[in-house]
């Protein structure tokens, strides 16, 4: 995957200084530099003007306001892990037909926030106030974590960052391979370096400007070797006509070249979105045939599989990763209910704050080290009273 080049660098004058806008400039010497004062009209402005190929406008502003949040996907309806997200880049150059960022974010600047020292800063003030809580962090929620990274080397930043601090995870999440910058950084074993996943077929026709599969597989055994742990979201699954074969071989496949034992987690989820996205699809990508599947309503209001396909597709998933890569890997459902859990994987958490219990003892058990204790889920529960302290789950 090349990353786009960069036609114009817009950069506020109130992060001027700042390293990573001297990356970004020494990085695209092809690229128009525009320094200015950027007000909110400003912004406003330059979001309604007609798109740029790859979205390849870049402006460099400050942060305001808080950076860490919980992951918006936090609805009582649907199971959520109770995942932390920081996002220093809003936009993404890939341009998959299902994403929804296009339905959230439809505009043709990609917006870095440049104020490292803030971003940073409020991680460690955040994992500060729950010290016996241990907590995942992601910078892919609104961006590709790495699709802009020769740019930005804003990896090198967050890694050793994060490798210093007692009680976390850094997710970069990516379809990219563009993994260059991580292989010399002292990680400490605090990252996750993570890939969402499909067959080559869907890759060709879905996820434009993407990575191909075998340029994913390569980057995983280039950051195996470097000690990382590694993730695979399986989000969204998306329904092919010869989509009973191609998921099982894909999962041959990633556990050919990943170990299952650097694995620390992996998410199965099937595509949904805003109902009123589907116009939007078929408008940018009139080729895509994934808004002609059958689909309905679901209990959040998106659009979705009915829940016969769903179940189909999760347990054909579900029993080729326990096939390929054993009993001991943390699989997990993105935003669904309780009965997907029981029907496809015999078991179900009892609320959000008890997956989040369970991801910490699952990496507990299975990276020692990397916590001082073992989790208590008192710490995890938040007023919650608890049912039973242990449910009937494969490996605890």
């Amino acid at each position: 995957m090349k990353e786009p080049k960069i036609t114009r660098i817009i950069v506020d004058q109130k992060v001027a200084d700042q390293e990573l806008v001297q990356r970004y400039i020494k990085n695209n010497p092809q690229a128009k530099v525009i320094q200015q004062d950027i007000t909110e009209a400003d912004k406003d402005h330059m979001f309604k003007q007609e798109s740029t190929p790859a979205k390849r406008d870049i402006l460099l502003t400050e942060k305001q306001g808080h950076t860490v949040k919980q992951c918006p996907g936090t609805d009582r309806t649907y199971r959520c892990c109770n995942y932390h997200v920081m996002n220093q880049t809003s936009n993404c150059p890939i341009d998959c037909t299902y994403c929804i960022l296009q339905f959230y974010l439809n505009n043709p600047v990609t917006t870095v926030y440049a104020n490292t020292d803030k971003l940073l800063t409020e991680v460690k003030d955040k994992i500060a106030t729950q010290p016996k809580r241990f907590f995942r962090i992601g910078t892919g929620e609104l961006s590709d974590s790495l699709a802009f990274d020769s740019s930005s080397e804003y990896s090198k930043d967050v890694v050793e960052y994060f490798a210093e601090l007692p009680n976390v995870l850094l997710e970069l999440k990516t379809k990219s391979n563009r993994i260059e910058n991580l292989l010399d950084l002292d990680h400490k074993g605090h990252t996750v370096i993570s890939w969402s996943v499909n067959p080559q077929v869907i890759i060709d026709a879905e996820e434009h400007k993407a990575a191909s599969l075998n340029e994913r597989l390569e980057a995983m055994r280039l950051v195996q070797e470097k000690g990382y742990k590694i993730g695979f979201h399986f989000d969204p699954l998306l329904f092919h006509q010869e989509w009973k074969q191609s998921y099982p071989d894909l999962i041959r496949q990633l556990f050919e070249v990943v170990d299952p034992k650097n694995v620390a987690w992996i998410s199965i989820g099937s595509l949904r979105f805003p109902p009123e996205m589907k116009d939007k699809v078929l408008e940018k990508f009139p080729k895509s045939k994934i808004m002609f599947a059958e689909l309905i309503r679901g209990m959040d209001g998106k659009m979705r599989y009915p829940k016969p396909l769903r179940l189909e597709m999760y347990r054909t998933v579900y029993n080729s990763l326990r096939y390929y890569g054993g009993d001991d890997l943390f699989i997990y459902f993105c935003m669904e209910s309780a009965e997907i859990w029981d029907r496809v994987m015999g078991w179900s958490p009892e609320s959000n704050e008890h997956l989040d219990h369970l991801f910490a003892m699952s990496l507990y058990k299975q990276f020692p080290g990397l916590m001082k204790s073992e989790p208590q889920r008192i710490d995890y529960d938040n007023g919650i009273p608890l049912h039973h302290e242990k449910a009937d789950i494969p490996g605890f």
